[in-house]
């Protein structure tokens, strides 16, 4: 049953950062008026980044419990680095990201925004290896 659970959480994950980045973010900047969207994103990021902390934490916890099993440690680091790495995201970069756009400074808004999107695109990577790796 907890080997259900945790594919269950890692599709989950996967399947909700796939849609935020192949459809909902691009849509809500080709959908949306510039003065809309960006205060829209700004308030939905820190949800993202906590709902996916949540669930990455949780799944960290699975993957603990299933120690003992295939490429459990190796599952145990990958989902407790993704969760720190939604964590970070949210109380450092992004932080460090608005203040730079309300300061007027695109150069460190670019930066911070190329630090997030990394450590998203590794988090995503990491998950699909973690389903590959547990089915």
């Amino acid at each position: 049953m907890l080997e259900f659970i945790q594919l269950l959480v890692v599709a989950i994950i996967l399947g909700g950062m796939v849609a935020f980045q192949v459809l909902f973010a691009p849509l809500i900047f080709i959908k949306l008026p510039n003065d809309v969207a960006r205060p829209f994103i700004r308030k939905f990021f820190p949800f993202y980044y906590l709902y996916f902390g949540i669930l990455s934490t949780a799944l960290a916890g699975i993957a603990y419990l299933l120690l003992s099993q295939n490429f459990g440690a190796w599952l145990l680091v990958v989902t407790t680095a993704s969760a720190l790495g939604f964590f970070v995201s949210r109380q450092v970069f992004m932080p460090l990201a608005n203040k730079a756009t309300d300061e007027g400074r695109q150069a460190d808004f670019n930066r911070y925004h190329r630090i997030t999107v990394l450590i998203n695109t590794v988090q995503l990577i990491a998950m699909v290896i973690v389903l590959w790796l547990i089915t």
